[in-house]
């Protein structure tokens, strides 16, 4: 993931950080909801996923009311036709896909899929206009896949 934002690092303002650290901080809190889904495998994963998704925008209302932002909502039919294709199809049915991912393989080779994640983001960000191909990127992408490949290999051998 460095080799992906290496070229951004050099402008390491207080907004990136922030974006860091949440992004740890997400980590660690998804890695301890898988632990416990594999431990208590009667989860319905909708019920799960709902409170997940309900919990983070109560945890954004808070914090941007904190920073007192003020909220606009756009008008343009665009802006609504995003916000519907990124809350149901890239957060809650990823997400529900995911945990289905975790009760059929388990957590742990699950979390080997996580390595995946920047590299399939990039991908398709890439595909949609949004991204340049650069050197770093692809080095970074390769990277990710084979941490992924060796990880799920090594379980394979012992």
């Amino acid at each position: 993931m460095v080799v992906i934002l290496f070229p951004d690092l050099n402008q390491l303002t207080s907004e990136f950080i922030i974006g860091i650290v949440m992004a740890l901080i997400g980590t660690i809190i998804t890695s301890i909801g898988d632990v416990l889904s594999l431990y208590n495998n009667n989860t319905n994963p909708v019920i799960a996923n709902t409170i997940g998704m309900l919990s983070a925008v109560l945890f954004l209302v808070i914090y941007t009311g904190f920073k007192s932002y003020s909220y606009t909502l756009p008008q343009e039919p665009n802006f609504w036709f995003g916000l519907l294709y990124l809350a149901i199809l890239s957060s809650f049915l990823a997400w529900l896909f995911y945990l289905k991912l975790i009760s059929n393989i388990g957590a742990s080779e699950s979390g080997d899929m996580v390595a995946m994640f920047p590299a399939i983001g990039r991908g398709r960000s890439i595909l949609m206009g949004e991204t340049q191909i650069s050197l770093n990127l692809i080095v970074g992408i390769v990277l990710a896949c084979l941490g992924a490949y060796l990880a799920l290999k090594k379980k394979e051998i012992v």
